[in-house]
């Protein structure tokens, strides 16, 4: 079993995602960290806490993180994603978020767990930049990193060049990548071509809890966006790669992102050789969909 902490911006596709992690028996959840991105830190946060205690899982922990880049502000998606950043009403959560806060945690649950912690990133990377800054010891002490971001033959999805998450804060994707922890990015060379189709409701069958939460989530995407579809499954690919990695074909690479003001702002650009970060450039889309299905069906 592998021992993972999600790091996340809940965000309807991090709520599949955490869905589909906390139904696998290959993944032990520790705790989820959360960053602001599709939402602000308050909504993410909230959501974490109601998505846990919805699927009856309230007692993995919550650490609220960063509420801003480390240079400027975030860029929300709630004209994507819809209100408060999962596009559905959910109940107010009756716990709490742990008072440590995320970079702490993170860093405390890699050295207490040397070689054995999976860090899966699915939001910008500012805490996980900020750990790495706090305590270098982590970039030796973490097993990988699994992160949901990036662009690198493809085109971007918040400007022509730049995927999301890494636009939201390149500093902090270049803080990570050049960590020497080893990464598997998971970007949208692969995520786009794993995708719910609009047609099929009900997309997850059973009557699980977890199965239920995820089609109200999805009938809510597709109602906000009648003109688009299929909804992808960025986020949740990366918890399967982490479950099964052979889903992705790597390359092994370095990775450099650009953190310029412009119209190439927050670009990944890959150096295909020897260095640290594998960077997914095919998927086993089919094979992929049925995983996180199954996971989320529970």
């Amino acid at each position: 079993m592998k021992t993972v902490l999600i790091d996340c911006d809940p965000g309807s596709d991090d709520a599949l995602a955490i869905l589909a992690a906390l139904n696998s028996p290959d993944l032990d959840v520790v705790g989820l960290t959360t960053v602001g991105g599709n939402g602000t830190i308050d909504d993410v946060t909230r959501n974490a806490l109601a998505i846990l205690e919805l699927v009856g899982r309230a007692e993995v922990p919550v650490w609220r993180g960063a509420g801003r880049p480390l240079v400027g502000e975030f860029r929300f998606g709630y004209d994507y994603h819809g209100e408060a950043g999962v596009g559905i009403r959910l109940e107010h959560p009756t716990g709490r978020e742990q008072p440590e806060p995320a970079v702490d945690a993170i860093v405390r649950a890699a050295l207490e767990r040397p070689g054995e912690l999976t860090l899966i990133a699915l939001g910008p990377l500012t805490n996980l930049a900020q750990a790495i800054q706090l305590e270098p010891r982590l970039a030796e002490e973490a097993a990988e990193i699994i992160v949901m971001g990036g662009a690198v033959e493809a085109p971007g999805n918040i400007t022509e060049h730049a995927e999301f998450n890494t636009y939201n804060d390149p500093a902090a994707a270049e803080v990570v990548f050049d960590s020497g922890v080893p990464v598997t990015l998971v970007g949208l060379d692969v995520t786009e071509r794993v995708a719910v189709p609009r047609e099929g409701e009900p997309w997850i069958e059973g009557d699980s809890a977890s199965a239920a939460l995820a089609n109200r989530l999805l009938a809510a995407w597709f109602a906000l966006h009648p003109g688009r579809g299929p909804y992808g499954l960025h986020d949740p690919l990366a918890v399967a790669a982490a479950i099964d990695p052979t889903l992705l074909s790597c390359r092994e690479s370095r990775i450099s992102v650009e953190t310029r003001s412009g119209d190439r702002f927050g670009k990944t650009t890959a150096r295909y050789g020897p260095g640290p970060v594998r960077a997914a450039l095919e998927v086993d889309a089919a094979r992929a969909v049925s995983l996180i299905a199954s996971l989320i069906r529970g």
